[in-house]
C-alpha cells in the first residue's frame, strides 16, 4: 500500500457519499443534512465519486482524511452473533471477542 498513489476522500465528500449513495438521500434532502445547498452538495458528490472512480480505475489507494468528526466515528454498531450483546465502536474489525461473553 505504500509504494501506492493515494486519492484523498475529505470529510464533506465523504458526508456525501454516505448520505447520497448509502443512504440515498435525495440531493435536496442531503444539502439540507449538510447545511449547505442543494448545487453545493451536487459538486461535493460529483467531486467525491470522481475521485472513487479515479482511485478504482487507476489502482490508487482511496484514503479517507483524517480529520473525521465525532460522527463518524462512532457510526459503527458491533453485535455479538453469540449473545446479542451491543457496542458502539470506531472501526470496522476493533472487536475480535465479545466483551460480554468472550466469543
Amino acid at each position: 500500500m505504500a509504494d501506492l498513489q493515494e486519492v484523498i476522500l475529505e470529510v464533506d465528500e465523504l458526508e456525501a457519499i454516505r448520505l447520497g449513495d448509502m443512504l440515498n438521500y435525495s440531493h435536496e434532502k442531503a444539502a439540507l443534512k449538510m447545511k449547505i445547498s442543494r448545487a453545493t452538495f451536487g459538486r461535493i458528490v460529483n467531486k467525491a465519486r470522481q475521485k472513487i472512480a479515479e482511485g478504482m480505475i487507476n489502482g490508487n489507494a482511496i484514503r479517507i482524511s483524517e480529520v473525521l468528526p465525532v460522527q463518524f466515528k462512532t457510526k459503527l454498531n458491533y453485535t455479538c452473533n453469540t449473545c446479542g450483546y451491543k457496542i458502539k465502536v470506531i472501526r470496522k474489525n476493533q472487536i475480535k471477542n465479545c466483551p460480554k461473553c468472550k466469543s
